[in-house]
């Protein structure tokens, strides 16, 4: 193959490996060989990392680095790398406390190699107001030197508009699991809803959740003689400190956390809840509840929710308002059996249309093809 593009991204999770896998095969079909770059796993989310894989990827170590009052993370050898085997084009899930990433960045412009970026475009709230401005300048200049924007929504796809960014230099592409597969093997699963309300969380267990919030949200509503119960799934910093908040409640017979499962356990509690619920940040377990027919209560999350519970579900327009999850919550418990059936069956189509993986893989060839393309300009 006479063409090549590298993905940069921070770690190599292992829920993005069919993506990944897909993407290369198309790619491939024209000739275009995908190298997906990346560093080690440096937080504390438990999430599984790709270990085996059909494409081709080469791992960074990843390491700490303090300048003024900035925390940086530095993929030690990545741009050596790159200077020593230029590609044609970059896709970078761009990080701003990613050093490398920048610098690969400025590696680009000088030698007049395309890039793309790849974001959700969510804000972190624990930046000073001067680390924000620094951090949204940095971005910004990331984001206006790109020849595209990839974007997981619609959301962020405006936001850079805002920015005077051309319209014609955004790809909405989704940000999705394997959501075919998983509706593949539910097609004969027949979900029930009963009187009893079972609410779930999956995702890292971090502050970013806001998962206080939630069980506060649970635990007025037991307070009310409701028939409800809470399952959080998921490891993390926060494990612990959640598993003692509930318990200085006395309501671990309700709320139950019970750590990280995958595969077929978390699989099991996806098929036995009712409804979803997300306070804070995240994104793709919307994706997985989805295809498993779970109505939504959610906020934009990573930037993609506003766009997929449209319409059916609930949308949050502020992130950890236990109000608005009391009383969304206690408007799901409130429609009938047939009201939430429907509601399950739409979750499923609304996926299946706007955030297949299929469509995914698509949008990042184009985007792909497109910047390969400007490389012969």
């Amino acid at each position: 193959m006479d063409k090549k593009i590298y993905y940069i991204y921070t770690n190599l999770p292992s829920y993005r490996n069919d993506f990944f896998k897909k993407l290369s095969e198309k790619l491939g079909e024209d000739n275009i060989k995908l190298e997906v770059l990346y560093g080690t796993k440096i937080d504390n989310k438990v999430i599984p990392q790709i270990d085996k894989s059909s494409f081709c990827k080469k791992i960074f170590l990843s390491k700490f680095h303090r300048l003024l009052f900035f925390n940086f993370v530095k993929m030690g050898g990545l741009l050596n790398y790159i200077k020593k085997s230029p590609p044609q084009a970059c896709v970078i899930s761009y990080v701003s406390t990613n050093l490398s990433m920048l610098n690969v960045v400025l590696y680009c412009l000088r030698h007049k190699i395309p890039y793309a970026t790849w974001r959700c475009g969510y804000n972190r709230p624990d930046y000073s107001s001067l680390q924000e401005k620094i951090r949204n300048a940095i971005i910004t200049f990331v984001e206006k030197k790109a020849a595209y924007n990839i974007t997981y929504g619609s959301f962020y796809q405006q936001e850079l508009i805002k920015k005077g960014i051309s319209e014609k230099k955004v790809i909405i592409a989704q940000n999705t699991i394997n959501i075919e597969s998983i509706i593949e093997e539910n097609r004969n699963y027949d979900k029930k809803f009963t009187d009893k309300t079972r609410v779930l969380f999956v995702g890292a267990l971090i502050k970013g959740k806001l998962l206080y919030s939630s069980i506060d949200a649970v635990k007025k509503i037991i307070e009310e003689g409701y028939a409800i119960s809470f399952t959080i799934v998921g490891g993390g910093e926060m494990l612990d400190e959640l598993q003692r908040y509930v318990t200085s409640l006395q309501l671990q017979d309700k709320i139950k956390i019970v750590g990280p499962k995958f595969k077929d356990e978390v699989k099991e509690c996806f098929r036995t809840s009712d409804v979803f619920l997300l306070a804070g940040t995240g994104g793709l377990a919307i994706n997985e509840a989805m295809a498993y027919g779970l109505p939504i209560i959610s906020t934009n999350a990573d930037g993609t929710a506003c766009d997929l519970i449209k319409g059916n579900g609930y949308y949050m327009d502020a992130f950890g308002d236990t109000h608005l999850q009391y009383k969304y919550l206690k408007s799901f418990m409130h429609l009938s059996q047939e009201e939430k059936q429907k509601m399950s069956e739409k979750s499923k189509q609304i996926i299946q249309q706007k955030a297949s993986l299929e469509n995914m893989v698509y949008k990042h060839v184009e985007a792909c093809l497109n910047l390969i393309n400007k490389n012969k300009i």
